[in-house]
């Protein structure tokens, strides 16, 4: 071995042993302990709503499974159990509540510092977290919740660099994940890796980028000020960009001079179709009022396999979806004219356990039992197409530049309905002489998620060119293609595992020199 390495292998040792971890007769000793390889949950489904939803055996296995895997991830118990999601003071000293108001984008609570003993979170990065006002597809003004993922030192661009080439604010990058739920406790600002750990926001941290995250509206907070339901209008790409916005705005009221000014969206899937529906709307004639003071420092947006096209692909998982909340948007909206009574039946488990997507795979893709969805008449109801303009970006101006990366292998978002949405956005700009940049990245084999993995060196540098004021290496509407390096039958096609939480000294060992 060579010398230097030698030499940082016995600092290595003397460093583990001065923590306590590896001299013989040290005086501080920490017992290696095995954790459980099961889940942090004993939930099981109660006979009566077994038989009321019809569960086969295996049915019941997998979603049992789904659920105690889904609760195993909750940080702090999740939001029903974690003061800090209490419209009304509550939580620890180091958060600081306001009182209600009708105004959206307005902070209502703050915890500075939030702990990350029950988090998975990368070494060297903080977290923080505030409850603010945002609109519904109606205008009503209710609570939501956000988180903020700060890095250990900020990114300093040009823009930005202060004396001796140290920034005084966190580039932010306005992060929206993909589905992770219709509930509350599916809030990422709860979940321990915040659900997509290092996928995106926890690679943004760690390359100096402030995140600021919003739940959007019905997870996190689902009831409001009088105690109302607030359900989640699932795939109302513009509505959830607004809660977006106003999180960024409370955000930097609650962190003033630590987020900069300028700001990229970026989102993957029903945040892809978010970030899009971010650049639409500070396109629109009202943002000028709305988000004055935000619009000035927005650089761009990336559209990561974003759903664009909401009854296209498996309606028997997005129809139950939409359906949770289009009663309050659509009075007449009845169950029956989508579902059957098995749906129905279904629909009503999926409520009780406050299902995720994981558990609705489980109840609407069971192979095992009957239809679920009134498959020859619910694409002829009017909700249908109601619903789908009131949600779906696309074909509309916004405001650029806008980078849209779609995998070919997507089986969750259709390439060839990314490629027409981007081809009737072009036609659309063409036609009304709109100049406005979009640049589609197809990217070759890639699956769902696993297509933010491949483009990341993409994606990163796309994101450090708007911070630092260049131009787009491509104008106008254009396609570029992208394939693996190696053959694309070398690569792993899907991720194996997942973070798991080992917080504690006594899973120190899982990390080696991790301390």
């Amino acid at each position: 071995m060579h010398k230097n390495a030698l030499s940082s292998l016995a600092l290595c040792v003397a460093a583990a042993a001065a923590a306590g971890t590896l001299a013989q007769g040290q005086t501080t000793t920490i017992t290696n302990k095995i954790q459980s390889a099961g889940f942090n949950s004993t939930f099981t489904l109660s006979a009566a709503q077994i038989k009321a939803a019809n569960l086969s055996t295996s049915a019941v296995a997998n979603l049992e499974a789904a659920v105690r895997f889904d609760q195993s991830q909750l940080a702090n118990g999740g939001t029903y159990e974690d003061a800090f999601y209490t419209l009304s003071g509550g939580g620890s000293s180091k958060e600081t509540t306001t009182t209600t108001t009708t105004e959206p984008g307005k902070l209502l609570k703050v915890q500075r510092v939030t702990d990350p003993k029950s988090f998975t979170l990368p070494a060297n990065t903080a977290l923080s977290r505030i409850l603010y006002t945002t609109t519904n597809l109606n205008g009503t003004v209710i609570p939501n919740s956000a988180y903020v993922l700060w890095p250990f030192q900020p990114r300093v661009f040009n823009a930005t660099a202060a004396d001796e080439g140290k920034a005084t604010s966190a580039p932010v990058v306005l992060w929206s994940r993909g589905t992770a739920g219709f509930f509350g406790p599916a809030a990422p600002s709860t979940n321990r890796g915040l659900w997509y750990a290092n996928a995106a926001p926890f690679t943004l941290a760690l390359d100096g980028y402030a995140v600021v995250a919003s739940d959007f509206a019905g997870l996190g907070i689902d009831k409001s000020w009088d105690g109302s339901d607030i359900p989640h209008q699932y795939l109302a790409s513009r509505v959830s960009a607004r809660d977006g916005l106003y999180a960024l705005r409370a955000a930097k009221e609650a962190f003033a001079g630590l987020l900069s000014d300028e700001f990229v969206s970026f989102g993957h899937s029903q945040g892809g179709g978010v970030a899009w529906g971010v650049a639409e709307v500070l396109a629109e004639k009202e943002s000028e009022s709305n988000f004055a003071d935000l619009k000035t420092g927005y650089r761009g947006s990336i559209a990561g396999s974003p759903t664009t096209d909401l009854f296209t692909g498996t309606p028997y998982l997005i129809l139950p979806f939409v359906s949770l909340g289009l009663k309050g948007i659509f009075p007449s909206f009845d169950l029956t004219e989508w579902f059957t009574s098995l749906g129905i039946a279904r629909l009503n488990l999926f409520r009780e356990i406050r299902g995720g997507i994981a558990e609705a795979q489980s109840l609407f893709l069971d192979p095992t039992s009957g239809p679920v969805i009134k498959e020859d008449s619910w694409n002829q109801t009017w909700y249908v197409d109601a619903y789908s303009r009131l949600g779906n970006v696309g074909s509309r101006p916004f405001l650029g530049p806008l980078l849209v990366i779609q995998g070919t292998a997507d089986v969750y978002i259709p390439y060839p309905v990314t490629t027409k949405t981007v081809t009737d956005t072009c036609q659309f700009l063409e036609s009304e002489k709109i100049s406005a940049d979009l640049e589609y990245l197809v990217v070759n084999g890639t699956m769902h998620v696993p297509t933010l993995d491949a483009t990341r060196p993409i994606w990163l540098k796309w994101i450090a060119d708007r911070f630092e004021g260049r131009p787009v290496e491509r104008s106008g509407c254009v396609t570029t293609n992208l394939e693996s390096w190696l053959p694309l039958e070398n690569y792993i096609l899907t991720s194996d595992s997942y973070l798991q939480f080992a917080g504690e000294p006594e899973y120190s060992y899982e990390t080696p020199l991790g301390i």
